[in-house]
C-alpha cells in the first residue's frame, strides 16, 4: 500500500521521484518524522553504519526505510526556505563539521485538508502551508557521506496521520518521535498520541526521547480524531537500543523499540460526528487526478 501511496503522489515532470519508486522492488518502507524541522539526523542514526558502530540488544534491527516522510506545519528555516523556493544556495547547514546539502527538488502538489486547528493556512504561509517536495538530502560528516530520499509535507501531523496514513493502511515500518515540540520542530504538545497510532501505522520501529507526556494539548487531538486515533494505548514495546540523548535530543537519552500490537488490549474510540461527516471522506485531495480517485 505504500507504494501505491508513493505512486498516486507522481506527476508529470518529476523524474527523480519517478525514478526512485521505479527502482524499488518491494514495497516501500517509509519512516514518519513529525514535527521534524530540519533535523536531518535520523538519516544517519537510522543507517547501517549507525548500526553497525551501535548494535541492537537481543533482537535484531527491522530492516531500513527506503525513504522518510518528514512533517510540520511551519517552515522556520530561511536556507531551507531559500533552497526549497528560490533555487538559492542548496546547502543549509555547515558548521564545519556537518554539511547538509538538498539535491534534486521536485514539489509533487498541495494537499487540501480540511481547515483545523490553530495552524491554518495564511498569508504568511501560504506559499508553502499543506504542499508536499521530494528530495534527497545529503549529509558530509566525519562519520561518512550518506545520501537519502525524503519526502516533506508542510502540514499537520495529526492530519497527515489521520486524514491519510491510516485510512489508506499505509504501512510506516519506522516512526521517529524526536524533539517534538522542543526545538527543531514546530508542535506545541508533545505528541503523546502518537504511541496510540502505531500498530495502526504497521509501525515496526519506534524511535523516541521518552518527553511525551499527557496534556490538554494531546486530549484536543486525541478526542477530535478520536474515530481514528485509539483513546487508550493498544502497543507493546520491546527496547533494543538506548544511546545518549545529549547527540540528537534534550533529552537524556534515545531508545529503539520494537512494537507489536498488545492482543490483551480492546481499542477505545471517542465518537466524533464530525469527523466522520465530512473528514473520513478524504479531504486530503492533491492537485493530481490519480490521488483524488484513490483516497476518495
Amino acid at each position: 500500500m505504500s507504494t501505491r501511496l508513493l505512486h498516486a503522489l507522481e506527476q508529470r515532470g518529476n523524474n527523480h521521484f519517478s525514478a526512485f519508486i521505479a527502482n524499488l522492488d518491494h514495497d516501500a518502507r517509509i519512516a514518519w518524522y513529525p514535527s521534524a524541522g530540519t533535523d536531518f539526523r535520523p538519516l544517519f542514526f537510522l543507517d547501517e553504519a549507525f548500526y553497525a558502530q551501535h548494535p541492537p540488544d537481543g533482537k535484531a534491527d527491522p530492516l531500513q526505510p527506503d525513504i522518510f516522510l518528514y512533517t510540520d506545519y511551519d517552515l522556520m528555516s530561511k536556507p531551507f526556505e531559500d533552497a526549497l523556493f528560490h533555487q538559492g544556495n542548496p546547502v543549509i547547514h555547515d558548521d564545519g563539521r556537518t554539511t547538509v546539502t538538498l539535491m534534486n527538488i521536485e514539489h509533487l502538489g498541495r494537499c487540501e485538508f480540511a481547515p483545523y486547528s490553530v495552524h491554518k493556512e495564511h498569508e504568511g504561509n501560504s506559499h508553502y502551508f499543506n504542499r508536499i517536495f521530494f528530495l534527497q538530502v545529503k549529509i558530509e560528516s566525519r562519520l561518512g557521506t550518506f545520501i537519502k530520499p525524503v519526502l516533506y509535507a508542510f502540514c499537520n501531523n495529526e492530519q497527515m496521520c489521520s486524514e491519510l496514513l491510516i485510512p489508506i493502511r499505509a504501512t510506516v515500518s519506522h516512526v521517529i518521535h524526536v524533539r517534538y515540540g522542543h526545538g527543531f520542530g514546530g508542535a506545541n504538545c508533545s505528541g503523546l498520541w502518537i504511541q496510540h497510532v502505531l500498530p495502526l501505522l504497521n509501525c515496526e520501529v519506534y524511535i523516541h526521547d521518552k518527553m511525551a507526556h499527557d496534556s490538554a494539548s494531546e486530549q484536543v487531538v486525541m478526542r477530535h480524531y478520536g474515530n481514528v486515533i485509539p483513546q487508550n494505548q493498544i502497543a507493546a514495546f520491546t527496547t533494543i537500543r538506548t544511546i545518549d540523548g545529549k547527540c540528537w535530543s534534550d533529552s537524556w537519552e534515545i531508545i529503539w523499540q520494537l512494537i507489536e500490537r498488545d492482543s490483551h488490549v480492546n481499542i477505545i474510540y471517542h465518537y466524533n460526528r464530525e469527523l466522520r461527516e465530512s473528514r473520513l471522506r478524504t479531504r486530503m485531495i492533491i492537485k493530481n487526478k490519480r490521488m483524488y480517485n484513490f483516497l476518495v
